[in-house]
Formats: structure tokens, C-alpha cells, sequence
């Protein structure tokens, strides 16, 4: 791959940090296209400002222009043939539920409804892909009997993120946990001492960070495959764990909200 070649042209004229990324680099392969800056560095040992002077020196502008050419390559080398997308499709999508599942810390799966009984108010911000989630996961609290608002733009967050409290809980969604509009509008929710919850694929992700309880998703997403439907399930999975074990702990509230839509339902299907 062109990267590999770039890699090990220079590989002679690296300092002792930057061989110790390119030995990363080509290691991990291709994976390293999920993987945020700070996970790198973390890895390996090194600072910000060597990732970026590495990626400089084999040819590209920073980290994310490296990512970028390396997910090009594999998706000329992957793109799967008439016969196979559909086996592919359903392979990514029970990678998305499987892998999901496996990072549920049920500690945090419970303290997060606990939460989320509690609280006077609850928002869900993401922008988006994440913003249709968002919207889903407004509808899923709905059924339930738990009203929640769903807000997808940026400047409206900031503005609710301003009338938080103590009192207030903030669900956000973002597969890279990065979204700079969106922690923007939790860092002002966690200066009002809002209680944030992250749904993100990315732990050490600055929103991630910020936040006060993290849900993980597992699947991953490059740059040029953002908003895919796997990766939207991923967040939609916990989600329906999140409001099921709601519903489970507020059995009577639900039921009775649930017998109500069913009433509203029934009330609009034409005879």
C-alpha cells in the first residue's frame, strides 16, 4: 500500500520517536484509521507534536490527512463485488451488536438509569448521523413514558446547555467523541452541573472525558464511511438497553404510559 512504501522510504531519516510510529503504523495496519491521535500517543509513548512532524515528514499535512489516505486505499481494496455486499452488510451489522455488547458495564449501565430517574429534565444532544439517533432515542424514551427533547443543532444545544441545573441530565451522542459543536454545549451544561452521559466509540475521546458517565459503542468508522447505518445501530443498541432497563425499574409508570399510546394508536386507525 502507497502508505507502507512512503513509510519505509523515509524509514532511515525518522528520529528514534517517529521510527517508534512508523513501527506502530505498520503494525496495526489499517486499524489505525479508528484511532484518535491521543490513542496513538498513548500507545506509543510519544507526544502530539511527533505524530503530527512524523505524518509531515512522509508526505502528508497531520494525522487525519494520513487516516484519510490509508481508508481510500482499503476501500479500493475492499470494495466488495455484486455477489458479496449483501453478506457484508449483515456481517458489519452483527459486528456492530456483538462488539456493542461486550463493552456494557452494567456498573454504568445502572448508575446511568439511575440517573436518569432522577432527573428533572433530559436532553439528548448530537449532530448529523448522531442526530438521527438522537431523534430515535427521543422517540424511545417517549414510549416508555419518559419525555426527553432531542436537540440537533448546535446553537440551540448551546442555548439549552445555558438553562441546565444540577437537576438536568444531557445524553450526547458522537461516534468519534470529538464533535467540537457539541462539547462546546456540554462544557457549558457541566458548568451549570448538568450530568452528562456519552454514548461514543471513543473513551479517551474529549467528550468522553468531559463527560460523567461513558456508555461505549464498538463500531468503528473511518472517515470516508461516516454515518453508516452500522454504526448508527451501535448507538441505537444502547439506547434500547438504556431505556429497557428503564422501563424495567419503572414497570407501572410504563405499562400505563404504553396502554395509553396503544389508546391513541387505536384512536386514529380508521374501522
Amino acid at each position: 500500500m502507497k502508505y507502507l512504501n512512503l513509510i519505509n522510504s523515509c524509514y532511515s531519516d525518522l528520529t528514534k520517536s517517529e521510527k517508534k510510529i512508523a513501527d506502530y503504523i505498520k503494525e496495526v495496519g489499517k486499524e489505525i484509521i479508528y484511532q484518535s491521535i491521543q490513542e496513538v500517543t498513548q500507545t506509543v509513548k510519544v507526544g502530539d507534536a511527533t505524530v503530527i512532524r512524523f505524518c509531515k515528514k512522509i508526505g502528508f499535512d497531520g494525522f487525519q490527512d494520513l487516516k484519510l489516505q490509508i481508508a481510500m486505499e482499503d476501500l479500493t481494496e475492499q470494495n466488495p463485488s455484486f455477489d458479496s455486499y449483501i453478506d457484508r452488510i449483515q456481517s458489519n451489522f452483527n459486528q456492530a451488536i456483538n462488539n456493542t455488547i461486550s463493552l456494557i458495564d452494567e456498573k454504568v449501565l445502572n448508575r446511568a438509569i439511575e440517573v436518569l430517574e432522577k432527573a428533572e429534565r433530559i436532553f439528548i444532544f448530537g449532530v448529523g448521523a448522531s442526530g438521527l439517533a438522537a431523534q430515535e432515542a427521543q422517540a424511545s424514551f417517549l414510549r416508555i413514558g419518559r419525555t426527553v427533547k432531542a436537540v440537533i443543532d448546535a446553537r440551540f444545544q448551546s442555548m439549552e446547555a445555558a438553562t441546565l441545573t444540577d437537576n438536568d441530565v444531557v445524553i450526547v451522542l458522537s461516534l468519534s467523541g470529538r464533535t467540537r459543536d457539541v462539547y462546546e454545549s456540554i462544557s457549558i451544561a457541566k458548568n451549570n452541573n448538568a450530568i452528562v452521559i456519552a454514548i461514543t466509540n471513543f473513551i479517551l475521546s474529549p467528550i468522553a472525558q468531559l463527560s460523567d458517565l461513558v456508555l461505549s459503542t464498538a463500531m468503528k468508522e473511518s472517515l470516508i464511511d461516516g454515518g453508516s447505518l452500522s454504526a448508527k445501530i451501535s448507538q441505537l443498541l444502547v439506547i434500547d438497553i438504556l431505556t429497557t432497563g428503564y422501563a424495567l425499574k419503572n414497570k407501572e409508570q410504563s405499562n400505563a404510559f404504553k396502554q395509553e399510546i396503544a389508546k391513541s394508536i387505536l384512536n386514529k386507525i380508521m374501522e
